[in-house]
């Protein structure tokens, strides 16, 4: 009865024994190149090391990528850039870990760095974040390298506690009535509502920058659970459809599309558990619901679409500059979080709901936690958004703001 207790005892002993016969340099030189080799990395780096020590494991080094199938490069003149500290490389000697066109990238990579003489933040940058994406890190690594190495900061580390998106409208009261008694969203002051724990609208009539003429070029997702009921209690208020609700078995998402009394799109939409959403369905796990005022109905998120002509454009934006980390990937629409439980999805507007309009009647806020220091970052590094009075403008005319 106690022999497959001696059994795993021996195994684990053995394991043990055998992983003891290997330095730890090798063993983590291993994993490296382990990954090179199955594409979880386009390129690695062995930690810096002093010339005699990477000699006293060049052989063993050698062995293990031809284990795996890939190629070694001694660096001996590794570039400094905003990814790393200066001191963890110079004097030293990297080893790199690479398969195909990759070395010839970094070479290039690194001609560049060393004719820039400049000290220009953004082209220091963007340096730094080509060798990133040769590494395979994603950009909230890149980011975190460079807030360690650098004045770099994005929005999203000054702590976005809200997202609230603002609308405009003809008749102010009646838009007012529609959320507050049809849809029986809770009313936070006069025009402000509350769709989930954190994603608010605020409702505004036309003026000066948001006319009647705008096209909105943008729609709200409003996130739940309950689309059949939902969908059930918008027929009986003679809201009006512009998608009806056709529930698909296996798809990436269901819902139905009515319009406000605005004509804004409202988006009733449930996410599953589907390969593009998985991400997605992680940061809403932790979403509570918020229940309205009708019939035990609820919703736990919002995403603001927004509609785009260059979408790689404003993918950077969000990424690289706001800092907003990628949860959802459709293809032509990228899904970012940017609170607890507020979303904004970029779409392509060729396939989108919404067409793109340099002036739209739109704009986005976000609440952070730390708008002190972030109004005395931006004074000195958002020259290029015109930020004054918590506001700015991002590519494409979008208007944002922040606040407190």
């Amino acid at each position: 009865m106690q022999k497959p207790k001696i059994y795993l005892y021996l195994l684990l002993l053995t394991f043990t024994a055998c992983t003891a016969q290997k330095d730890p340099t090798i063993i983590a030189f291993d994993v490296y190149c382990e990954m090179v080799a199955n594409d979880a990395k386009p390129m690695a780096l062995q930690y810096p090391m002093d010339k005699a020590a990477v000699d006293k494991w060049w052989k063993e080094m050698q062995s293990v990528a031809k284990k795996h199938q890939v190629l070694l490069y001694r660096e001996t003149d590794f570039p400094v850039s905003l990814l790393f500290p200066a001191e963890a490389t110079v004097g030293k000697t990297v080893v790199l870990i690479y398969r195909g066109k990759r070395l010839a990238q970094y070479q290039q990579w690194k001609t560049d760095v060393q004719a820039y003489k400049g000290t220009d933040s953004n082209q220091l940058e963007a340096l730094a974040r080509r060798f990133g994406r040769l590494l395979g890190y994603s950009p909230k690594g890149i980011n975190e390298l460079l807030s360690k190495n650098s004045a770099y900061r994005n929005l999203a580390s000054f702590g976005v506690t809200q997202q609230l998106t603002h609308l405009y409208y003809e008749d102010l009261t009646e838009a007012i009535a529609f959320y507050e008694k049809i849809l029986g969203l809770a009313k936070i002051g006069t025009a402000k509502f509350q769709i989930s724990t954190d994603a608010f609208i605020e409702l505004h009539p036309f003026n000066e920058t948001h006319s009647k003429e705008q096209t909105k070029s943008t729609a709200i997702a409003l996130l739940t659970d309950q689309l059949p009921a939902w969908y059930t209690y918008a027929q009986e208020q003679d809201i009006p459809i512009k998608y009806t609700y056709k529930p698909k078995d296996g798809g990436a998402h269901d819902g139905f599309v009515a319009i406000d009394p605005g004509g804004y799109l409202l988006e009733f939409e449930q996410f599953k558990q589907h390969p593009e959403n998985e991400l997605f369905m992680a940061a809403l796990a932790p979403a509570k619901h918020m229940k309205t005022a009708i019939k035990e109905l609820a919703f736990y998120g919002s995403i603001t679409w927004t509609y785009h002509n260059d979408l790689l454009l404003l993918q950077q934006f969000y990424e690289e500059t706001l800092g907003f980390q990628l949860v959802a990937d459709q293809g032509w629409t990228k899904i970012y979080q940017t609170s607890p439980t507020g979303f904004i999805g970029l779409v392509d507007e060729r396939r989108g709901m919404e067409d793109y309009a340099d002036t739209k009647a739109v704009e986005i806020e976000w609440v952070l936690s730390d708008m002190t220091t972030f109004s005395t970052y931006t004074a000195e590094h958002w020259k290029d958004f015109g930020y004054e009075d918590s506001s700015f403008m991002g590519p494409e005319k979008y208007i944002y703001r922040v606040g407190l």
